[in-house]
């Protein structure tokens, strides 16, 4: 999360894995490369609540509510990343993300 908030390229490269799935909630989806540069221009403006993490063996799963904050206010989300252990680092394979609805519009 410090890397993508700071939009540091470097470190977003060693974290993010080579075959990375990096999927948005307008269904949009990006390789690695692209995620790194959005990510490295943008510099990721979020909050992570409620965050759980499983450890399966050499997997993992996060999962996580998330508020980004783009240029038409808050947007509420759900976030599943999925890590895999490489050596004795993690690297994150795959990361969605899902609307949610605003709670005054409940």
């Amino acid at each position: 999360m410090a890397a993508a908030k700071a939009g540091d390229a470097v470190a977003l490269g060693k974290i993010f894995a080579d075959g990375l799935q990096y999927s948005h909630s307008n269904a949009n989806l990006e390789t690695k490369a692209q995620a790194i540069a959005a990510l490295a221009k943008s510099k990721g403006n979020f909050e992570v609540h409620d965050q759980t993490i499983h450890v399966y063996g050499k997997a993992a799963t996060i999962r996580a509510k998330v508020t980004a904050h783009g240029a038409n206010g808050p947007i509420p989300l759900a976030m599943l990343q999925v890590w895999v252990k490489n050596g004795k680092d993690w690297q994150m394979v795959e990361r969605h993300t899902t609307r949610l609805v605003p709670p005054a519009a409940k």
